[in-house]
């Protein structure tokens, strides 16, 4: 039996958005049982800090399994919805947590709008890229007589 590698797996937006809130979940659980130095700029606000990593990487991994599905507009859409649902969730997980609201969290509500427009940057990277290999591979029919 032949093993996929992971980026030749489709794997659903929703999926991906519930396995990174449950690796954010354990992250900012562990966050709040350590002790942080008092002095600490992220003293308070660490499950925020956390879940804006759990955003970058969600934005990369979904971006990079967006090259393996089959139909990339429904992928699109999936992916945004998740993506709406990681931010939404996720910041209200790490306000449950820290007992401390965006708007009090420092920079954090900047961090979420500039990840929010990376992440559709890399998404029309990707499909940008997904579109000119389709093109050079008609172009390569076209030229061998295939088509």
């Amino acid at each position: 039996m032949e093993q996929k590698s992971f980026l030749e797996r489709e794997i659903s937006p929703f999926k991906q958005v519930i396995g990174v809130l449950l690796v954010a979940a354990i992250f900012m659980g562990f966050s709040s049982l350590v002790p942080s130095s008092p002095y600490s700029s992220t003293n308070g606000i660490m499950p925020w800090v956390v879940i804006c990593g759990m955003i970058l990487f969600f934005a990369i991994i979904n971006s990079l399994l967006c090259l393996v599905a089959k139909d990339s507009n429904t992928y699109w859409l999936h992916s945004i919805i998740s993506f709406v649902i990681l931010l939404v969730v996720g910041g209200l997980m790490a306000w449950a947590i820290s007992g401390v609201s965006i708007n009090n969290a420092g920079s954090v509500r900047w961090i979420y709008v500039v990840f929010t427009f990376g992440y559709l940057v890399f998404l029309s990277i990707v499909n940008f890229m997904k579109f000119l290999v389709k093109l050079a591979q008609r172009q390569d029919k076209r030229m061998r007589g295939e088509n």
